[in-house]
């Protein structure tokens, strides 16, 4: 297994778990009228990465271990 492909598909899957999230999708904030553009953003970006963050990242992880499995026996078959 490598070590740098599973990194980087365990960031790309969560990033990708996260996405409804970062929409506003599963959740609703309420913001002031006085919110700046950035304040809202920063609001969403970091909710959607801490919502449901343990089953985003145990889903993350299987589906890296599994992929980066692939990756590699893939390399070696050929």
């Amino acid at each position: 297994m490598n070590m740098k492909s599973f990194l980087l598909s365990f960031i790309l899957i969560y990033l990708l778990l996260s996405l409804p999230a970062f929409f506003g999708i599963t959740y609703v904030i309420d913001w002031v009228p006085e919110a700046t553009l950035g304040q809202k953003f920063n609001g969403y970006v970091m909710e959607g990465l801490k919502n449901q963050f343990l089953l985003k990242s145990l889903c993350a992880v299987i589906a890296s271990i599994v992929l980066s499995l692939l990756l590699s026996n893939r390399k070696v078959g050929t």
